[in-house]
């Protein structure tokens, strides 16, 4: 087992980054369960699983209190993950101006853009279409458990593509896939032969990489922008779901209904670079404040 402790900048709130939908790997701890590796009182303490580590994080006075099990982990690694780095004072300070998310900032300042592993993300929010946050969380922990690699005892790395391309069918559904172990499949096949190279895709213009992804098994609109900013980093991209749709047509189009493109064009028009953060803080303050 290893430590670190990573410095942070407020407005950082680790609980808030880490409750927003933005990944599915991540569970929030009551304070009993505490690990004797890092006291405290009042702590917010979250375990996850980051590439082939198990991590337990703190958020204290100073900043993250992080132990981890397992191979390739390391502070730098964890903190970009985390979105440590991210300037959240410049961007709220800018997002601020906006009166809606003037409203909406005080129940959700310290929400940071999380960097995840591409792959991860790719299936991660394929298997979320149609789909609610325990039953996702369920068919993630499946896969890992039956086609992902041991971490020591603490848990199981995400699956390889070149596990996932040649599982049968029948053992995808038993992962509580349903519908989507055919596409998670095909995907895998895709990136596991180099048909489908995502590391190509991250490099391409954004709407040039938005539409390969739409162009692979299963991948729709919310799913292609999910993407592009939680694991691309691009900050233009506008993930539309109900929650957002309804928060747009509510708080800024006077209650007029909008289609999920039309609402992606408004925000990047609106927001430009900062329409990631924007869809984050609206997301959570429809949840919040919507009655």
């Amino acid at each position: 087992m290893r430590t670190a402790l990573i410095p942070v900048a407020p407005p950082y709130d680790l609980a808030r980054t880490l409750s927003c939908g933005q990944c599915f790997r991540w569970t929030l701890l009551p304070p009993p369960a505490h690990p004797a590796a890092l006291p405290g009182p009042g702590l917010v303490t979250a375990r996850g699983v980051v590439g082939r580590t198990v991590t337990e994080v703190a958020q204290a006075p100073g900043g993250l209190r992080a132990c981890w099990h397992g191979q390739g982990g390391s502070p730098e690694r964890l903190a970009r993950h985390l979105g440590v780095r991210e300037p959240l004072g410049e961007i709220e300070a800018a997002l601020v101006r906006d009166p809606v998310l003037r409203r909406v900032l005080p129940c959700t300042s310290g929400i940071a853009i999380m960097r995840q592993d591409p792959w991860e993300c790719l299936v991660s929010y394929l298997i979320s279409a149609f789909n609610n946050i325990p039953k996702i969380c369920l068919s993630i922990e499946r896969l890992a458990r039956r086609f992902g690699a041991p971490i020591h005892a603490a848990g199981w790395a995400f699956p390889r593509p070149e596990r996932l391309a040649e599982a049968r069918l029948a053992a995808l559904r038993a992962c509580a896939l349903g519908y989507r172990a055919r596409y998670v499949r095909d995907l895998a096949r895709l990136v596991a032969d180099r048909d489908a190279d995502l590391e190509r895709i991250a490099g391409l213009p954004l709407d040039a990489a938005r539409a390969a992804l739409l162009d692979l098994p299963g991948v729709g609109e919310k799913v292609a922008d999910c993407v592009l900013l939680f694991a691309f980093g691009r900050g233009e991209a506008f993930p539309v779901d109900v929650w957002v749709r309804r928060a747009v047509e509510r708080w800024y189009l006077d209650g007029r209904s909008a289609t999920p493109g039309a609402v992606r064009a408004w925000a990047r028009d609106r927001f430009g670079p900062l329409a990631g953060y924007a869809q984050q803080h609206l997301f959570m303050g429809a949840r919040l404040l919507t009655p």
